[in-house]
């Protein structure tokens, strides 16, 4: 008699007052139905569990199979299916029972982690446990799929999940998805202390894209500690306001995250169609790198640049970029007019570079105040600084440049030949000779950059007419001269200069502008 009686909407109030005892939440169940081909089977319509006023569970139907041998009992079930639900909350710890086997069919589970801040939405799941405990069983296996996924509003359709938990130990076994028109899988552990281990992670035609260059920085903070043991990327892409890859392709091995991303004896190539950083862009580029003891072997870098080709090797470690060597080649350049100003990204605090060669390329700098170019011109050099503190600059070593035809100001020059060299006290000299109008010019400078001051410059000229140091903004009206010589010190950037001008046997005053 009491079978029958919880099929009538008394009976359904009873299970729910008596579920709601036996945990701290309010729970309703609307009416209780039973099938006759299977005895042990009751289907729950509209069970709703609230905590605190806020629903939690909402399930239209819920069909559970009773223990035989235990019918009342209500903390352990044969199976329990949950159909069209809605799951909010993760804690169910509250109310502790357990199932041979738990089913979901087309239900919704939205999971809040890291305090609220990261929501995760499951809808349209399929699949379940065996067996299920709420206190967590020692063994069970799971297979599930989720029509879509969202993960801090990035969607992932026909989620697939598949493994089994052991030992304190989660292996997934199979896990993919698609990520609009792209796909991923992957395989791998969930140690006992939350670490992932990824034997593998494949993604393919995978596009992201946001409007906030620090995205990855932001959210860093929802990666557990992981280790990736092989991963591969594949004509994939990612655009940021002021970063690109367009087309990228990734083999990487033994990657590991905590806190930050590092490299454990590990070794990745990457190739690009594109990459633009910072309006700078690269295409058809190549990178080979090993890793061993945080420190990266670039092999080989190529790339496209500027109509030209660059190429490189070297080491990284600890932030700082030491180049073998760096060759460009028929570079067509523009100096940007912030480019003193722009800092590097940390990893490249420090840039040395052993030696540099330049080949058959062109430099413009069009900045109205001392706009110049030079042709054709060639460089080299050896054991320079060209970063440091995430400043770009030359900061030591020797620098050797040609060029066929060069504009200085406006003013046009041939073969001219510069000589740059840091002396002990880290001050660079300069060696600087051309043609022009038929004359020739020849100057030796020294400079201490961290003062912005020229210490000397040593100006000579020969059938030149002096209207060149104005032009040139070293001397305000300088006396008349074809033949000439001037011996200068003060300030660079801008000129502000003082000493002595010498032409046909007179000396002259130089005086400060102001």
């Amino acid at each position: 008699m009491s079978y029958f009686i919880v099929q009538t909407s008394f009976g359904a109030k009873i299970i729910s007052q008596q579920l709601s005892k036996l945990s701290s939440y309010t729970i309703s169940i609307g009416s209780v139905n039973h099938s006759f081909s299977n005895f042990y089977e009751l289907i729950f319509d509209d069970v709703v569990v609230n905590d605190n006023n806020q629903e939690i569970v909402n399930v239209p139907k819920l069909v559970v199979g009773f223990d035989k041998n235990d019918l009342w009992q209500l903390s352990h079930f044969k199976y329990v299916t949950v159909i069209n639900g809605t799951i909010n909350n993760t804690q169910s710890s509250n109310y502790a029972f357990s199932a041979n086997t738990l089913r979901f069919v087309d239900s919704t589970i939205n999971i809040l982690a890291n305090n609220g801040k990261d929501k995760f939405s499951f809808t349209k799941i399929n699949g379940g446990l065996q067996p299920f405990s709420s206190s967590g069983a020692d063994k069970y296996q799971f297979d599930f799929t989720s029509q879509e996924t969202l993960l801090n509003q990035i969607s992932i359709k026909s989620l697939l999940i598949q493994g089994f938990h052991r030992d304190g130990i989660t292996t997934i076994t199979n896990l993919g998805g698609n990520i609009n028109d792209g796909f991923f899988v992957s395989k791998l552990k969930i140690q006992a202390d939350d670490i992932l281990n990824i034997e593998q992670l494949n993604l393919h035609n995978i596009h992201f894209q946001s409007t906030d260059d620090d995205f990855f920085d932001k959210y860093s903070h929802v990666l557990p500690k992981l280790t990736i043991k092989q991963l591969l990327i594949q004509e994939s892409s990612i655009q940021l306001p002021s970063f690109l890859i367009e087309k990228g392709n990734i083999e990487a091995t033994n990657l590991r995250y905590e806190g930050q991303w590092s490299f454990d004896q590990g070794s990745v190539i990457f190739t690009a169609e594109e990459i633009v950083w910072h309006d700078e862009l690269f295409s058809s580029v190549l990178a080979q790198l090993s890793f061993q003891n945080q420190e990266a072997t670039i092999q080989k870098v190529l790339a496209k640049w500027n109509k030209g080709s660059i190429t490189f090797s070297g080491k990284w470690k600890d932030n700082t970029l030491h180049l073998d060597q760096l060759m460009l080649a028929d570079i067509v350049y523009e100096i940007p007019e912030n480019l003193g100003q722009s800092l590097l990204p940390n990893i490249f605090r420090n840039i040395k570079l052993d030696k540099l060669n330049i080949f058959q390329s062109l430099i413009i700098r069009k900045q109205s105040d001392f706009p110049f170019s030079l042709y054709n011109f060639q460089a080299s050099g050896k054991d320079i600084t060209l970063a440091k503190a995430q400043k770009l600059g030359l900061f030591s070593g020797t620098f050797f440049l040609k060029s066929e035809k060069a504009s200085l100001n406006r003013i046009d020059i041939r073969y001219p030949d510069l000589v740059l060299k840091f002396d002990s006290d880290n001050y660079p000299s300069l060696t600087f000779s051309s043609l022009t109008n038929g004359g020739i010019i020849e100057s030796r400078a020294k400079v201490d950059l961290s003062q912005n001051e020229l210490l000397s410059l040593q100006f000579d000229a020969y059938g030149v007419t002096s209207l060149l140091l104005e032009n040139w903004k070293l001397i305000k009206k300088p006396p008349n001269a074809m033949n000439y010589s001037a011996n200068l010190h003060g300030k660079l950037q801008p000129f502000n200069l003082s000493g002595k001008f010498s032409a046909n046997g007179n000396e002259y005053i130089i005086n400060l502008a102001h």
